[in-house]
């Protein structure tokens, strides 16, 4: 039996896969090296400061390379940063797009949807994928 080609082959497409994350510029607590008997004391100013990354990885369709795409934002992410990424990761590849991301916490509102819009990027499919959580 003949398997339906996936609809990123059967368009020729490239696939981006898209995610974002945040990290926390506090240093971690770890055991540290000190003479026995004097406790180390380990200083830093205690700031909620956050860097915020959104990223894709992309897979051409004919010789299927890979493209990493990646922007940094201090702070938290939102529609506007996803907008300018989206414009970023589309504007180098040629042909149809297949862009896939989870239905968490991305923020999605009317600038995202004017980049996606198909009369902007007409080669363009965007799609999400359940979310799910490590255990």
């Amino acid at each position: 039996m003949v398997r339906p080609k996936k609809k990123g082959q059967r368009l020729n497409a490239h696939l981006a896969f898209l995610d974002e994350s945040g990290f926390l510029l506090i240093p971690t607590l770890r055991r540290t090296w000190a003479p026995r008997g004097q406790t180390p004391l380990l200083r830093h100013r205690y700031q909620h400061d956050k860097i915020s990354a959104i990223s894709a990885v992309t897979v051409s369709p004919r010789r299927q390379r890979l493209g990493l795409y990646l922007h940094c934002h201090p702070g938290t992410i939102g529609q506007t940063q996803v907008a300018v990424f989206l414009r970023f990761l589309l504007r180098p590849l040629r042909g149809s797009i297949v862009l896939l991301w989870d239905a968490g916490p991305i923020p999605k509102g009317e600038e995202v949807d004017q980049v996606l819009e198909p009369s902007t990027t007409p080669d363009c499919t965007a799609s999400s994928s359940p979310v799910t959580r490590p255990s």
